[in-house]
């Protein structure tokens, strides 16, 4: 009888939670329509490209940046020893877009206890000659416009940053799609929920804007070299110097590893709920919320006869906002995917009961052990 209450409770807090979801996502959609796209002034951008891990598309991706049509922009590329892709790619965008500076900055490999990517963009900082600051993961496709929507939205009174939702590309690998779809249907929802019930107080990895001197006045990388999740705590730094950090009605995207192993993606997605957990434990508790699928799986083997109108609702309301969470973010194939949402909760389920122990994670190929508030301690 406990175990019946327990998962009925369960699966219709699932239900009330996608009824809020639905909310949200209507709302942020309205709202969209309202988003400056046309900056008042348009300053000069410097995007910042850590392209470690670097994959065969990275040529595609560097290339949505050099076609911006922006009067004022330069990119600069964080290459290590063996990044030979992104290399390559930096010569042959160089050839394509000649009035653009495009400048492939070699870096150290990051010290013990440090987060590599924030010790990349430190480095390119000191290449940089605009007063505005684009920050991007190396995987992250970006469409037409996506500049001068960022600097109109980062010119909007009392903004400190612009960060950007994103979406992952369809692929023809079952592992790719599960988290795609993972990704295309559920991440949208929770980073609206998450301004809706306090405001936004982080940045997304995907996409960051803000002004070089916001970010000095928030102790600069340095401040953020010893977390691991840097895109978080930038975010939070400088919500609490009373700047917005705003999310922009411009959705990126983002190409997953392609080949990669079950064991590659599995440690990927344990690193992104151990740093939720360490960064956010109320938060990274509330997604338990998300698993509707497996709530209401159990609720049917429970108690057949009169869960199944419970159960049947909360799967529902799963997959309603799960296709709206897809169309905000411009997801391609929304139809194709969400006969995939079953498996792709159920692995998520079992991905966040293994990152409730241990603090151990991996990243770019080495072996991280976190501390509170995702420091890394080693």
């Amino acid at each position: 009888m406990v175990f019946v209450t327990a998962v009925a409770l369960l699966a219709a807090a699932s239900c009330a939670y996608y009824v809020a979801a639905l909310l949200v996502l209507w709302r942020h959609s309205r709202d969209q329509s309202n988003a400056p796209t046309e900056p008042r002034s348009r300053p000069g951008i410097t995007i910042f490209k850590p392209a470690s891990g670097a994959g065969q598309d990275f040529v595609e991706v560097l290339r949505s940046h050099a076609a911006q049509e922006y009067p004022d922009f330069e990119i600069l590329v964080g290459v290590g020893g063996d990044d030979s892709l992104a290399r390559e790619a930096v010569r042959k965008l160089r050839a394509d877009f000649p009035l653009v500076r495009i400048e492939l900055v070699t870096c150290p490999a990051p010290a013990p206890g440090r987060n590599g990517k924030v010790e990349v963009l430190q480095e390119l900082a000191r290449h940089a000659s605009k007063p505005v600051w684009v920050l991007s993961d190396a995987d992250i496709g970006v469409p037409g416009g996506y500049l001068a929507s960022l600097s109109a939205e980062l010119q909007a009174p009392n903004t400190g940053m612009v960060t950007c939702l994103y979406r992952a590309e369809p692929d023809t690998s079952l592992l790719v799609r599960l988290e795609s779809c993972r990704i295309n249907t559920e991440f949208p929802s929770q980073v609206l929920l998450a301004k809706c019930l306090q405001g936004l107080r982080f940045g997304l990895g995907s996409s960051m804007a803000l002004r070089a001197e916001t970010l000095a006045g928030v102790g600069g990388f340095p401040a953020l070299r010893n977390f691991i999740g840097d895109d978080y705590h930038l975010g939070a730094r400088v919500a609490a110097e009373g700047l917005s950090v705003r999310l922009s009605a411009v959705p990126v995207s983002t190409r997953l590893s392609r080949g990669a192993t079950w064991q590659q993606s599995w440690r990927r997605q344990l690193r992104w709920s151990r740093t939720i957990r360490k960064q956010r434990p109320l938060g990274h508790f509330s997604l338990a919320l998300t698993f509707a699928v497996p709530w209401s799986a159990l609720a049917l083997l429970a108690e057949p006869g009169t869960l199944w109108p419970l159960a049947a609702a909360t799967i529902s309301l799963r997959l309603a906002a799960g296709d709206s969470a897809a169309r905000l973010v411009r997801a391609k194939g929304r139809a194709r995917s969400l006969w995939l949402i079953p498996a792709a909760d159920l692995c998520a389920a079992a991905v966040w009961l293994c990152s409730l122990f241990g603090s151990e994670v991996w990243w770019a190929g080495r072996r991280l052990r976190l501390g509170p508030d995702g420091r890394i301690v080693s």
